[in-house]
């Protein structure tokens, strides 16, 4: 008997139009707890070093956690891991919505894709039945047709649809899976590996139900979680959503502005949260299960830039088409943000691309050749919509940036390489290492995917937040030093950060809610309350760290088959220099060598390549990754 999860996993290979039914292992799951921690296993074992993420021969995995789908309060959530096109690293890429939930209620926790069909198909599980469709008249629709499309054919309202719009088809390298109408796999490329595989759309539904263990310790737990959680820290998430954060982090200098020039927009009233919420908001939405409902549906009636109701824009969203293109029209930014919907793109590589365009046009390594005459200037939200347009379809200057900034500076020359804000290819988010935490310093460095700030947690919880998220028990410093402070203790603190975060993503949790401190989030102490009950286990919080941490060495691991070491953790040059301007100007990354340094030793690895010691991984029975 199976308790909290469905059981099952589904392997579906896209070339042989075949599929197969396997019954999980119980032992086997528990080490990892589940979602990207079996995910991770599943790709290391499976899918050797070197494989090109775009071939048949490379596969997806679409996972789920023990409390997805659950009266867990954080259990809207599911995973779609894979090789990225766009970093050649480990990539996750979470979404909430219905997904996850109703993934499981169909029979099973994880999918795995792999192949190439011959012609364009979609997968449709329900109830336990799986069937490979032909998608051919669906190709070239974005992802809303999509949805809409196969509504009608399949005669159900209640599916729900994780599909890839026209930049999938295109091969556009940060292309996203869409699910749910505006919820979105974002970042990486998994749409752009779904199109190779001329695979369209997975489509979930089912009226299974999640059995549970201990039903009245379950609800008990649960009802301590929501209970705790009406004390939670950030309450402007709930009322204003993430971009509720833009005026906030513009009064505090650590809004990046103009392709991270600065990290302050003198306009930033125009793009906030109060100002969406004002003039623009329909509703809020939530995911499966949650309370906090951080999603908007927002549209513009008319105009240029009239747009249709549609989820978003979230904070990363308003920053990467707004202030970091300074751009402050907000009725383009929601426009480009639906663009991004419908089509099928990661917003914040989108942006970050057109960013990365328009300050090379300022610096004249693009002209008005390149760009087919429009002049790419900084601030015009006429032309960051156009060139959404083109990346969507790779047409004209689309095309180059349709590539992700790293391959554009490449292309280029040296002089572009200034310029392009990444991390092993990732472009970076809306959180600025200068002035908001050295700590995020440290995990935009060393993240299995790159430049990434919620994989596999918010890393400036501490010294920003002030958090300790339930981990002073594990060893957590305490008290915070200052935001600013880059001493060796910076990296030490990371690794319990990480695998707080990483506790999150191995049960199929929505992050957000594990921010605060006793009382006030799920702590590890209280989500191991929370999935004791629910599956019969007898978890404790140090066994889900001891699996965290298994999770999190087997996708640094997974990195390191494919080359990479201690010399790709390392952050653009810009952010060695100093803020120019606003309320946290001088503020730079001096220090970041000492800091991994001591990231590296506390967590067992070896300093001088980075990777987990031999012993480290005998000790987390990772034998099998020891090369």
């Amino acid at each position: 008997m199976w308790y909290g999860f469905a059981g099952k996993l589904l392997r579906v290979n896209l070339t042989s139009g075949e599929f197969k039914v396997e019954e999980l292992d119980k032992n086997e799951l528990r080490k990892y707890m589940g979602c990207v921690g079996y995910a991770a296993r599943l790709l290391y074992q499976e899918m050797p070093g070197g494989i090109d993420p775009l071939s048949p021969e490379a596969k997806v995995v679409l996972a789920t956690g023990a409390v997805t789908g659950t009266l867990c309060p954080s259990g809207g959530s599911y995973e779609v891991c894979y090789k990225s096109p766009l970093t050649g690293t480990w990539n996750q890429a979470r979404s909430g919505g219905a997904f996850g939930p109703k993934l499981k209620y169909a029979g099973f926790d994880f999918v795995v894709i792999e192949g190439k069909a011959e012609e364009p198909v979609y997968v449709y599980i329900h109830d336990g039945e799986v069937e490979i469709k032909p998608a051919k008249h669906l190709w070239g629709l974005n992802v809303e047709e999509t949805t809409d499309a196969l509504i009608r054919e399949l005669d159900d309202p209640e599916i729900s649809v994780a599909a890839i719009g026209q930049a999938g088809e295109n091969g556009v390298l940060y292309a996203a899976l869409i699910n749910d109408r505006g919820r979105a796999a974002g970042r990486g490329g998994i749409g752009a590996v779904f199109g190779s595989k001329n695979l369209k759309a997975v489509v979930v539904n089912g009226r299974g139900g999640i059995k549970v263990a201990h039903p009245k310790e379950f609800a008990e737990a649960v009802e301590k979680a929501e209970q705790w959680l009406k004390n939670y820290p950030f309450g402007s998430i709930p009322s204003l959503g993430t971009v509720g954060l833009v005026s906030l982090n513009n009064s505090l200098g650590i809004l990046p502005t103009k392709n991270f020039h600065t990290a302050y927009f003198e306009q930033a009233d125009q793009v906030s949260g109060e100002t969406l919420n004002r003039k623009y908001q329909i509703k809020r939405r939530a995911c499966y299960g949650c309370s906090f409902a951080c999603g908007r549906y927002t549209s513009v009636g008319n105009g240029k830039f009239a747009t249709p109701p549609m989820e978003g824009p979230e904070y990363e969203t308003v920053d990467m088409l707004g202030p970091i293109c300074g751009v402050a029209d907000l009725e383009a930014i929601i426009r480009g943000n639906y663009l991004c919907n419908v089509y099928g793109l990661d917003t914040i590589s989108t942006g970050m691309s057109i960013a990365f365009a328009m300050e090379c046009y300022e610096k004249g390594l693009l002209t008005d050749r390149d760009t087919e005459g429009m002049p790419l200037r900084w601030g015009d939200g006429e032309v960051m919509v156009k060139l959404v347009e083109k990346i969507a379809h790779r047409e004209g200057i689309g095309a180059l940036l349709a590539q992700g900034v790293k391959r554009m500076a490449e292309q280029l020359g040296p002089a572009a390489e200034e310029a392009a804000i990444h991390v092993k290819g990732l472009e970076l988010p809306a959180h600025e290492p200068r002035s908001e935490s050295k700590v995020l310093a440290v995990q935009y460095a060393v993240s299995p995917r790159g430049g990434c700030h919620m994989h596999p947690n918010w890393a400036s919880t501490w010294d920003f937040g002030q958090l300790d998220c339930g981990m002073k028990e594990f060893g957590l410093p305490w008290p915070p030093t200052g935001m600013q402070d880059e001493s060796p203790q910076k990296g030490v603190v990371y690794r319990y950060v990480a695998l707080q975060g990483e506790i999150s993503e191995i049960l199929g949790a929505c992050i957000f809610y594990s921010w605060g401190t006793e009382g006030s989030c799920i702590t590890p102490q209280l989500y191991a309350e929370i999935v004791s009950a629910l599956t019969g286990w007898d978890v404790t919080a140090a066994e889900l760290m001891t699996a965290a941490e298994r999770s999190w060495n087997l996708k640094r691991c997974f990195n390191a088959r494919e080359g990479f070491t201690r010399k790709d953790d390392k952050l653009p040059g810009r952010f060695t220099q100093a803020i120019p301007d606003g309320p946290s100007a001088g503020a730079r990354v001096e220090n970041l060598d000492a800091m991994l340094d001591a990231y590296y030793e506390t967590m067992g690895w070896d300093r001088q390549t980075g990777l987990p010691a031999p012993e480290k991984l005998r000790e987390l029975g990772l034998e099998f990754a020891i090369n």
